[in-house]
Parts: C-alpha cells; structure tokens; sequence
C-alpha cells in the first residue's frame, strides 16, 4: 500500500471511529471474540468511567490508572500484532492511534498533577476516551481480533451478544440473541 493509500486509510479510520457516547458500559455489543482482548475492553471501561465520575480528590489518581492502564493495554495489542504478523499498514495506522491517545492522556496528566487544569478538563478528557473508544474497537481492535484468531485457530470466532437492540429490529421479535462473526 502506497503512503497515500496508508494516509487515506488512516484518514477513513479517524471519521468513522468518532460518535459521541453518553455512557461508557461494558456489554456484550462490545465483545470481539479474542478473550483476552475482550478483558482488557472491559477494564478500559472500568477506569475511563471512573475517571469521568472522578472528583478534584480522585481526579489524580483515576488519571494515573487509566495512564497504566493504557500503557499495558496498548503494549500487549503490539505485542499481539508483532506476534502474528498482523499486516504492516494497518498496524501502522492502529499503533498511530494508541499514539495519539497517550500523548492527550499524558498531557492530561502532566498539567492536571501541576494544577494547570482542573477537573473539566479531566472530565473532557475522559469524555473524548469514551467517544474514540467504540469506534476503535468496532474498526480497529476487531480487525485485530479476526487476525489473531485466523491466525491461532484457522477461523473467525463467533460472538453471541445478548439482550442487544437494533433500531432495525423488528418490534415483537422473539429473539434476544445475535449472533455475529464481527471482521473488519
């Protein structure tokens, strides 16, 4: 892929991964299928509402878990990524992203542990993790996931999501399960 298609790509990732989310909970709509991937979404969830619902006391102390958080969870998807041999353009674009994303967080964290910035801003923060997460995860985090699994267990996994309702669900279905072999 040229560096054009790559910017391009990148480019399409950044639009389509950005909605504003009211509340961050962990559900079954989220799971990808990979388990351990799955567990580090949960705990991102965990710490990044804790971090919107911190206060001036605690701000400083969610700040630095959602920091390590990140910092591990980012770590182990490379290491996933370099392990399988995930393709080369599209883990540029991913690793990108993790990039952006703690450079705000440590900038989030340097000025608020200084009192350059106050809780709003740690609230905004919190706000624009909440807001970049499902996108990532639905674009970025399942293309890996169908990676690491095509290449460890010769397949797509099959996700069973529960209790999930679509806007184009047919009122009065019987159903309370989908099933969905989510790829990118």
């Amino acid at each position: 892929m040229s560096n054009l298609q790559s910017n391009e790509h990148h480019a399409h990732h950044t639009q389509r991964t950005t909605r504003h989310v009211e509340k961050l909970e962990w559900n079954d709509g989220l799971l990808l299928g990979h388990g351990p991937m799955d567990d580090e979404h949960r705990e991102f969830v965990h710490v990044v509402m804790a971090l919107r619902n911190s206060t001036v006391e605690t701000a400083l102390t969610a700040l630095a878990a959602v920091e390590a958080h990140l910092i591990a969870h980012f770590d182990l998807e490379h290491e996933w990524m370099d392990k399988t041999a995930f393709p080369d353009v599209y883990s540029r674009c991913h690793r990108d992203q993790h990039d952006e994303v703690l450079a705000s967080v440590f900038q989030v964290h340097q000025l608020a542990a200084i009192g350059q910035i106050g809780l709003g801003a740690v609230h905004r923060l919190a706000q624009s993790l909440m807001d970049w997460f499902p996108g990532h995860a639905d674009y970025m985090d399942s293309s890996l996931s169908a990676w690491i699994n095509g290449q460890t267990h010769g397949g797509q996994a099959v996700v069973l999501r529960r209790n999930l309702v679509h806007e184009d669900r047919i009122p009065g279905s019987e159903s309370n399960y989908e099933v969905d072999a989510k790829a990118a």
